[in-house]
């Protein structure tokens, strides 16, 4: 383990007053057992920061109530578990499962439909604490950021660890979120290192301990091992990441190519991946799974028109306008169908969204029924100046854009049921 208890050897850091020793089970200062230490601890500057289970434990701030309840966050009974709490998780509930296993397996559990709007708006509160203590971070998702941490000591005068342990109480005091933090030479030893000792974790691995750590984890634990890599490698009598190491880098090149040669590297703790700032998505995506098996193409509409609307909300928060749109089918036999078009001119309008998602529905009727639908954008551009970019509309688009302005307006107000369109009404049985 690279979280040692015992402080005799090597330098700790009391999580709780932030006190610098050299021994003793618990801090010097405050008799805090919250120690972390390594011999590497005050040398190593990159981080991986790991909200804990961030979704629920919004969901638990916002309502006391649900405090030592199992919390599910995720859709309807057809739908998927986006995430869950850690008492749910003892029942064995995990994200990416079907709703329907996680309700049998923790019929207790709070299912709560996600809010990702409200979610984006704590997370940006998180981004802002962060960006405190370095300029340099890459935020990979609402809930996760790598931090390149030289020049923490010159700039703030203390070691990475330290300014890592203050960062993750503020955190907790100002947000009532716990965040488990990995502290290594690389993004891909640092993100192992917050996935040990969730939640409120604070883990180190130095070059020396690298190797033992990784060794009797799964392969599966490597980013980019989906299922088809997975039993590729299981039937080449891989299964953890020490396994990986009584192969040579060309046999594994000639088993998944250039993928192979990662792999090899990864196994002997190498990464070379620098952490690259402002790194934005490629897409943004929503999708909907039905209660019941979708065939009549207005219903099907009005489905697109509150995804259009909700994709449209969160290119607005984030100031891009998306050049295309890509509309997903999953049929009742579970065939997946992703069809794209590129709008004439980037917008992060509605009933633009809606308009072009309409026109790829319309040729893929045939498919029917349905029983999910989902909307990506992709292509993005920066959406600076508004009135710069209506120059290029023509009359007819000056006035909807015009329109969908006042409506922003007016929820903005009054909430976001303050006013709809008539197409958003459905009739489902």
């Amino acid at each position: 383990m690279p979280l040692l208890k015992n402080c005799m050897d090597y330098p700790c850091l009391c999580r709780d007053c932030f006190q610098i020793f050299k021994f003793g089970p618990r801090c010097s200062r405050c008799n805090s057992p919250r120690i972390v230490s390594h011999k590497n601890l005050l040398e190593l500057e990159i981080a991986h920061i790991d909200c804990d289970a961030f979704y629920a434990s919004i969901e638990k701030k916002e309502n006391p109530k649900l405090q030592n309840l199992p919390v599910i966050v995720g859709g309807n009974d057809r739908g998927v578990v986006t995430t869950c709490c850690y008492i749910a998780r003892i029942s064995g509930v995990r994200s990416a499962m079907p709703i329907f296993k996680a309700k049998k397996l923790c019929p207790d559990a709070v299912i709560i439909a996600p809010r990702m709007t409200y979610y984006k708006k704590i997370s940006d509160s998180v981004k802002k604490i962060l960006l405190t203590i370095s300029p340099q971070i890459e935020f990979v998702s609402l809930d996760e950021a790598y931090i390149d941490l030289r020049g923490t000591f010159r700039l703030h005068g203390e070691a990475p660890a330290i300014k890592l342990a203050k960062i993750s109480k503020e955190i907790e005091s100002q947000l009532g979120l716990t965040i488990s933090i990995g502290l290594s030479y690389n993004k891909f030893l640092s993100k192992i290192g917050s996935e040990i000792e969730k939640p409120r974790g604070f883990s180190v691995i130095g070059q020396s301990d690298s190797k033992e750590i990784l060794k009797d984890k799964s392969i599966s634990t490597i980013l980019g091992i989906g299922k088809k890599t997975k039993l590729k490698l299981e039937s080449n009598g891989i299964n953890l990441i020490g396994d990986l190491l009584k192969y040579d880098k060309t046999h594994l090149t000639n088993l998944l190519g250039s993928f192979g040669e990662t792999l090899w590297f990864l196994s002997r703790g190498i990464d070379n991946r620098l952490v690259t700032s402002n790194k934005r998505a490629k897409s943004i995506s929503c999708e909907m799974t039905f209660q019941t098996n979708q065939i009549e193409f207005e219903n099907l509409k009005s489905f697109l028109w509150d995804l259009s609307e909700k994709l449209s909300s969160r290119l607005k928060v984030q100031s891009l306008e998306a050049g295309r749109i890509s509309l997903k089918l999953k049929t009742t036999s579970f065939k997946l169908l992703v069809k794209s078009i590129t709008l004439e001119y980037a917008s992060d309008s509605p009933e633009l969204i809606f308009q072009a998602s309409v026109s790829l529905l319309k040729k893929n009727m045939y498919n029917r029924p349905f029983r999910l639908i989902g909307l990506t954008a992709s292509l993005f551009s920066i959406s600076d100046n508004k009135s710069w970019n209506k120059n290029f509309f023509d009359k007819k688009d000056k006035q909807l854009l015009a329109t969908e302005e006042a409506i922003d307006e007016i929820r903005a107000k009054f909430g976001k049921n303050s006013i709809i369109k008539g197409r958003a009404i459905k009739n489902v049985d």
